[in-house]
This record gives C-alpha cells, structure tokens and sequence, in this order.
C-alpha cells in the first residue's frame, strides 16, 4: 500500500512538473532562490539540524515570503508569455519558409522532379472523378449485359415456340415423315450455310473461349436456340456462350448426316 502511494505521489508530481506554468514557476523560484537551494545542498558537516533551521528562519526573515511568491507569478507570467509569442514568431517563420518559400525554391530550381502540393490535389481529384466514372461505366455495362441476356433469352424462347409450330405444322402437312426441331434448325442452318459456322462456333465454346463481339453470326444462333451467353464469362471485347440443348442435338444430327 505504501509503494502504491508512492507511485501515486511520483505519478501526480511528474503529471504536475510537465504543466507549463507550473514547470516555469519551479524554475522562476529556484533561480530566484538559488543561494537557498545551493546552502540546503552544501551544508558544512559541523552543521546540526538546529543550524539548518535557523538558517532557513533567517533567510525568510531577510526575503519575503509573500512577495517572493508575489514576484515568482510575476516573472512565471512574463517568461510564459514571452515564451509562446517567441515560438508563434518561430512557427510563423517556419510557414511561410514550408509554404511559400520552400515550394517557390522547388518550383524554380527543380520542377521536374518536385511536384507541388497544389498540382498533386488536383491530379488526384482528377484520377478520384475518372476512378468514379469509371465505377459508373462499369455498373452501367453490367446493368445493360444483364438486360442483354434477357433479351437473348426471351428471343431464343420466341424462336423456339415458331419452331415447334413449325413442327407441329410440318407434321399435320405429312404424318408419314415428321419433322423434329432439331431437323428444323439443322435445315435453316443448311440452307443459310452456316452448318460450319456453328460448328466451329461450338467447338471454340466448348474450349471455354470467348466469341468476338464483331462475330456476325452470334445472334442467329442465339435466335435459333444454339447457345446461350454466360453473363459471368465476358470481358471488353469478347464473350463466352454455352451450347444449348437443341444446339447439341443440332451437333449430334451432324455427325450422323
């Protein structure tokens, strides 16, 4: 408990001694009774405690204490004030030479290499409104690639229902020969002679590669059915597809022809 209170004690002391006025009163008081501190410290050894006091007695005898104390707030407010004004000065000093003369320096001397505060905020803001366009851009693209599937895929279910009342017509027209759908489409792929176009096209998605955008029949095998676009697999130029299940029977009617 006494240790406690000793750390305590040494903890408050030191918190106190760090306050400015305080620290500054200490020092004004010391200096101002330096040949009081000096004699505590350098007693003769023929000293006795007796002596002591009575030295300490004589010394506030000759030495006000009040006015001491009076004087120490005195030359504690002087010292501080004059103190803070000197290092506003300094830190004045300090800014101008850091914001204005320094950058002036840099600038005339070594522009190339040296790039002002000035000039770096405005890059970044610029490089910040590009970044959020960009942001922009690409949810704006996603947003439209998920429309796109949509429509490609209302579009393939479109054909898919013509097909199937073509079939269903074909088959009325001649029962002793129906057709299937995947004889429909394999027929429309012979007689617009894209059979190898698909072919090639479905050995290329098979690969897991991607289809350029610029290729010109894409959308009538999407039409027809074939394939479907994979909206997780694309990128600036290019897309991936999936053959459908009428698009691999399509391929197995092929290899049997």
């Amino acid at each position: 408990m006494i240790k406690d209170l000793i750390v305590s004690f040494s903890d408050n002391f030191k918190e106190k001694t760090r306050n400015p006025f305080l620290g500054t009163y200490v020092l004004i008081w010391i200096l101002r009774n330096w040949e009081l501190v000096y004699s505590l410290f350098n007693f003769d050894n023929s000293y006795k405690l007796e002596n002591k006091v009575a030295f300490i007695k004589k010394y506030y005898e000759t030495n006000s204490f009040s006015e001491g104390v009076f004087w120490n707030l005195g030359w504690t407010f002087l010292v501080l004030t004059i103190t803070y004004v000197v290092l506003n000065i300094s830190r004045v000093i300090i800014n101008i030479s850091e914001k204005q003369l320094k950058p002036w320096v840099y600038k005339k001397t070594d522009s190339k290499s040296i790039v002002l505060k000035s000039d770096h905020e405005q890059v970044r803001s610029t490089r910040d409104s590009l970044q959020l366009r960009l942001d922009r851009e690409r949810d704006s693209k996603s947003k439209l690639e998920s429309i796109i599937k949509d429509l490609e895929e209302q579009i393939t279910e479109i054909t898919r229902t013509q097909l199937e009342r073509e079939v269903e017509e074909n088959t009325a027209i001649d029962n002793s020969k129906p057709l299937n759908i995947v004889e429909i489409i394999y027929n429309k792929l012979f007689e617009e002679n894209l059979l190898d176009e698909f072919s090639n096209f479905a050995t290329t998605s098979k690969k897991d590669g991607y289809i350029d955008d610029n290729y010109k029949h894409t959308d009538r095998f999407i039409q027809l059915g074939l394939v479907k676009f994979l909206k997780e697999h694309w990128n600036n130029n290019s897309k991936q597809y999936t053959i459908t299940q009428d698009g691999e029977g399509v391929l197995k009617y092929m290899r049997l022809q």
